[in-house]
């Protein structure tokens, strides 16, 4: 999705980040489109940016060395360390790609190396909830929405999280309205409220 997004603000002398950060609920601090490709992407101070991201994953892989492995752990490193050398290219986007591709092999291999049924159940499920909270705000389509819902519907009673059941009932349910498509419903509106009640799912 960034993908696309950086590729219009690159043709565009308009602020094709404002849409964008709203339907990510973060604050709209950038000045031009080429500030936002640079600090979204790189700014270490900016909580919301791509590499703060990055090193906060990599500090809690750090945390749960003995759980996932150091194998693991290492794909989120070397992906951190590619994203830092792309820092000040002016056209990352080739070799941004090496990113992706790192963290894509970080979750083959904790597929591979986590072994504890709990801890596998526990990280695939808060993958799922991300994913879920952003194929809502990014309007990703209904069959990809209801296969990752479908994922962690399977999951979460596995995972040890404790989670708050009601919640996730009334997501199911709102999640079957839309996928029945009613012509009465707001389709935008149904979401903003699927977003609220995931939102609410899990304590902290």
């Amino acid at each position: 999705m960034f993908y696309l997004q950086f590729d219009k603000m690159i043709e565009s002398e308009t602020d094709e980040f404002s849409d964008f950060c709203s339907k990510l609920n973060i604050p709209v601090i950038y000045t031009s489109n080429e500030d936002f490709i640079s600090r979204y992407l790189y700014d270490s101070t900016n909580p919301d940016s791509v590499l703060s991201n990055l090193l906060r994953a990599y500090d809690n892989a750090v945390v749960l060395r003995d759980e996932i492995g150091t194998e693991t752990m290492a794909y989120l490193q070397l992906g951190l360390s590619t994203m830092e050398k792309t820092m000040h290219q002016a056209a990352p986007l080739m070799e941004l790609q090496g990113v992706l591709d790192m963290l894509l092999a970080f979750w083959a291999c904790a597929d591979d190396y986590v072994v504890e049924s709990e801890t596998r159940n526990l990280i695939k499920t808060g993958r799922s909830i991300e994913r879920i909270d952003l194929y809502l705000r990014l309007g990703i389509g209904k069959r990809e929405l209801l296969s990752e819902y479908q994922k962690l519907s399977g999951r979460i009673d596995r995972s040890g999280i404790d989670y708050h059941r009601l919640a996730f009932v009334r997501f199911a349910y709102l999640l079957q309205c839309e996928k029945e498509d009613h012509p009465e419903t707001d389709e935008e509106e149904l979401r903003r409220r699927m977003i609220s009640v995931l939102e609410t799912l899990v304590d902290g």
